[in-house]
């Protein structure tokens, strides 16, 4: 594993010599440098997200509020679906190989194994990915693993007071399973 990841971040800063800004990422990441993120004071980590989440929600129905109660009331003629059973062709192991391939190398926290570590076994681990796909896709059910995120509220600007919640926004970060599920119902 460890010469995995040897590997990874040497190619990543050769590939990335005329690149700074990814360069600076991964000399960061080696580093273990994490980018800290400023949250307002609070009593406690719970009071904290309670809030955040009840704003982030508070804000979503607020925006859900703003579109009309239903598509007639749009002036827009939609056409009308007789058959609602969507039929997805599956995805072969060579097309869902190279989607896996052609993602950056990019983990979140909800992620059984990070994502270069994924790209480098591909060979052995192809096989139960596409097989999830093709279950997900054939019974027409989006696992409910697949749903969950990593929310971190992030400063919408460094100028912002750091106290004020509508200083915030979410910034979500799916599994890496999910992000493939989703590209191969829009690129099959």
């Amino acid at each position: 594993m460890n010469k995995a990841k040897s590997d990874f971040y040497r190619n990543t800063i050769y590939n990335n010599s005329d690149n700074l800004r990814q360069l600076w990422n991964c000399i960061n990441k080696t580093l273990h440098r994490k980018g800290y993120v400023t949250l307002p004071t609070h009593d406690s980590t719970n009071s904290l997200y309670n809030s955040l989440s009840k704003r982030f929600k508070d804000k979503i129905t607020k925006i859900h509020a703003s579109f009309p109660v239903s598509a007639s009331s749009c002036n827009i003629d939609f056409p009308v679906v007789h058959d609602p059973c969507i039929v997805f062709k599956p995805a072969s192991l060579t097309e869902v190989s190279k989607l896996i391939l052609s993602f950056h190398n990019v983990s979140c926290e909800l992620d059984p194994i990070p994502t270069f570590l994924l790209k480098s076994c591909l060979h052995t681990l192809i096989v139960p990915n596409t097989k999830i796909i093709y279950l997900s896709l054939s019974s027409g059910v989006f696992p409910s693993h697949f749903k969950h995120t990593h929310v971190i509220p992030l400063r919408k600007k460094p100028s912002l007071p750091v106290n004020d919640l509508n200083s915030y926004r979410p910034i979500s970060n799916l599994s890496f399973i999910s992000k493939v599920l989703e590209n191969v119902v829009s690129v099959v």
